[in-house]
């Protein structure tokens, strides 16, 4: 493809070029305008509403222009989806992250080096690797695409202290444009990224936050199940997400769905990952049409037809949440984005300011206690990286996980330690048997068999160490899917063929100093005050929008995020509320024959058995509360019944 300005592309040619890699007769708001940006060498910030197809204004001038497009993105996890993805529209792409083999890693060099590729795609900690830099500066790059920038703000949601390095992208490549992409950022971290980054007479894309055809409802959580029951009953068949905080309760709630008749599937980042990419495909294909899950899942998603969206637990910022309920309706049709909530949220939010920012005398106690951990003496250390197991660590010196993680988080940005809570590790394999029993064995799979040949094809030294292996590469060459490739390692392991390590996420901790005497350790305004009073600002915004039942959820939303214009939605609970309780429509004495109908036997109920009434999910809890509110009928344990 030819570099050049953005004046050497008309539209008619953008156009063409659109419909000819991604199949699209027409672009979405602003997207022409950021591709024309980027073709005429201009630095940009955009700010685009989740779905508002951010990856395609970098993707398709890759397409254009001569070189290579490095994308940081800075979930290793979500890499191979992306490149996935851009791989099916035609285009060449790859990833170098940690996951990859020595093998992997040489392959992608060679395809950089004799200009093979249109988009590589890096996480931001690989800025940091000795030597990376000079290696960049040797690749033909045609411009930078900076995803998620609001993790470079220190006052983002979202902050990442491995993405400071990408200040240094203007100063080492002044020939190449920088386009930096962000689904949430507040005025004030617009400013942030935009300084932080350097950027030169930047372009800045501010697309509207409002999403008109999203229908924001905070109810009062109440018999928690249930109420899941009841919405997503009335949405059946349709696909959504429900999000949980904990994997625990992610497990619970799945259990509690699939056993009263819901089609759904857990998701979280302690499944293996053959099982996340099992569910992810069946969500994707409709097969499973209701995934109940942590905030692991979802980014990378781009399903357009997710009808609904439930937090059943509050998350502790706007930032976040726009961002999770935004990929509900990313095809423009209806959409519900429901949160669940109660006075117990309002407590649990209060309490993760001290959770998140946990006193200093004891983020000196666990300094202290890890230098025990890793036997580190006063005045060593330095630049040593250990493998960090949380949870031992908490059992030895009886700590809580969540204050321990924060209070590392805060010796790394006070600059005495590294902290990665997800250090990414290639799977591993070694051939426990020799050669020649290896070829007498009889008892294997099809598959066992297929994966043995190509292992062996692909990767030397088995026989006598553990080589790191990419199982994507194994099914790609076996003729497999990648799920099957993990089931006869882990099978083959089982016999006793081979030794499998399956690819996991290890934190890990590296002193950047000696270690010192945990009393002379000093925190920096900016790593402890400031960033404990923005995160309470948050938290008290996410408060005030739950618990605002005079205010549009829309134009508080929009309010939050710079558009104070807005008008109410009109179809929000507030603003429904404002045109008349749900429970005093025609629909809701429907719903009031029909449950006093049910009830006409004199027995008790689940309350489930409301989700043949064919009324909004609204209009139903509506008339619902109202009876119960006028004890017309009782609540008790999930049933409901008449008085006697």
């Amino acid at each position: 493809m030819e570099q050049g300005g953005a004046g050497r592309w008309s539209d008619a040619e953008l156009h063409g070029a659109l419909a000819r890699v991604f199949g699209y007769t027409a672009f979405r708001p602003h997207q022409i305008e950021i591709v024309k940006g980027i073709l005429g060498g201009h630095d940009s910030l955009s700010i685009m509403p989740t779905g508002g197809g951010k990856s395609l204004c970098f993707q398709l001038p890759s397409h254009l222009m001569d070189g290579v497009c490095v994308v940081i993105s800075p979930l290793i996890s979500l890499m191979k989806d992306q490149v996935d993805a851009a791989c099916a529209n035609g285009l060449r792409a790859a990833a170098l992250n940690s996951s990859l083999s020595p093998g992997g890693h040489r392959a992608v060099r060679e395809a950089l080096a004799s200009g093979e590729l249109d988009l590589l795609y890096i996480s931001p900690e690989r800025l940091s690797a000795p030597g990376f830099w000079d290696a960049l500066a040797l690749w033909p790059v045609s411009f930078f695409a900076v995803d998620e920038a609001h993790c470079i703000s220190q006052w983002g949601h979202d902050f990442r202290p491995d993405y400071l390095a990408l200040s240094g992208l203007v100063e080492r490549f002044p020939q190449c444009p920088v386009a930096a992409f962000t689904a949430t950022a507040t005025p004030e971290v617009e400013r942030d990224i935009l300084s932080r980054l350097g950027l030169r007479e930047p372009r800045l894309i501010r697309a509207s936050f409002d999403r008109p055809n999203l229908f924001y409802h905070v109810l009062p959580k109440e018999e928690l199940h249930a109420q899941l029951l009841s919405f997503l009953g009335g949405h059946e068949g349709e696909s959504g997400i429900v999000y949980r905080s904990t994997r625990r309760k992610v497990e619970e709630t799945a259990a509690f769905l699939q056993k009263k008749g819901v089609k759904a599937e857990a998701y979280h980042a302690g499944l293996p990952d053959a099982e996340r990419m099992r569910v992810q495909e069946a969500f994707r294909r409709d097969e499973c049409p209701v995934v109940v899950a942590t905030v692991a899942f979802g980014m990378g998603i781009d399903k357009p037809d997710v009808r609904t969206v439930i937090h059943t637990d509050c998350p502790d910022s706007l930032e976040a949440y726009f961002q999770e309920a935004g990929r509900a309706g990313r095809d423009g049709a209806k959409a519900y984005a429901v949160l669940l909530y109660n006075g117990a949220d309002s407590r649990k939010l209060a309490k993760r300011i001290d959770d998140n920012f946990p006193e200093k005398e004891y983020i000196r106690k666990v300094y202290e206690h890890l230098a025990y951990f890793f036997q580190v003496a006063e005045g060593y250390g330095e630049n040593i990286t250990f493998e960090f197991n949380i949870e031992k660590f908490c059992h030895t010196f009886k700590h809580f996980p969540l204050r321990v993680n924060s209070a590392l988080k805060i010796l790394d940005r006070a600059g005495y330690i590294d902290y990665a809570e997800e250090q990414d590790n290639a799977a591993r394999v070694m051939m426990t048997v020799t050669r020649d029993e290896l070829y007498r064995l009889t008892n294997n799979t099809p598959n066992e068999d297929k994966v043995i040949i190509t292992l062996l094809r692909s990767y030397g030294g088995l026989f006598s160490d553990f080589r790191f292996i990419d199982e994507g590469i194994v099914a790609q060459r076996a003729g497999l899917m990648q799920p099957q490739v993990h089931e006869a390692l882990k099978a083959l392991g089982r016999k006793r063929v081979l030794k499998f390590i399956p690819r996991r996420a290890t934190p890990v901790v590296r002193y950047r100093r000696r270690r010192e005497d945990p009393a002379r350790l000093v925190f920096p305004k900016d790593a402890y005050e400031e960033r404990r009073r923005q995160f309470a600002e948050r938290i008290g915004a996410m408060m005030r929008y739950a618990n605002n039942d005079d205010k549009c959820r829309s134009q508080q939303l929009l309010g939050y995020f710079g558009e104070d214009t807005a008008q109410p939605c009109g179809h929000c609970d507030v603003c429904l509320d404002s045109k008349g309780n749900p429970a005093d429509t025609a629909g809701a004495e429907k719903v009031k024959a029909e449950i006093e109908r049910l009830l006409g036997d004199g027995m008790r109920h689940h309350i489930t058995e409301l989700l043949g009434i064919k009324q909004p999910p609204e209009t139903v809890d509506a008339t619902l509360r109202r009876l119960i509110e006028e004890e017309h009928i009782y609540q008790e344990d999930g049933f409901i019944y008449k008085g006697h």
